[in-house]
């Protein structure tokens, strides 16, 4: 829909480039606001971050071992 309508302003005319453009970054700051707030949020607590990686580190732990007890069970070790 915003594609059709930035061509139908850009072929009527008295709508350049930098008008896409600006369109665009709003569009742009608009769609990704929640994850512009969930990064800021991250950024100030650097502890949150070292919590998650720590947590998906667990997470992957898991799952390699089990992926590595497999290929073992099938080696015959």
């Amino acid at each position: 829909t915003e594609i059709s309508n930035m061509r139908q302003k850009y072929e009527g005319g008295n709508y350049g480039y930098g008008h896409a453009k600006q369109e665009l970054f709003e569009l742009i700051i608009n769609n990704y606001s929640d994850e512009r707030k969930k990064f800021h949020q991250l950024v100030k607590n650097p502890d949150e971050i070292t919590r998650i990686l720590e947590d998906g580190e667990q997470r992957a732990a898991l799952i390699a071992n089990d992926v590595i007890q497999r290929v073992r069970n099938k080696l015959g070790y």
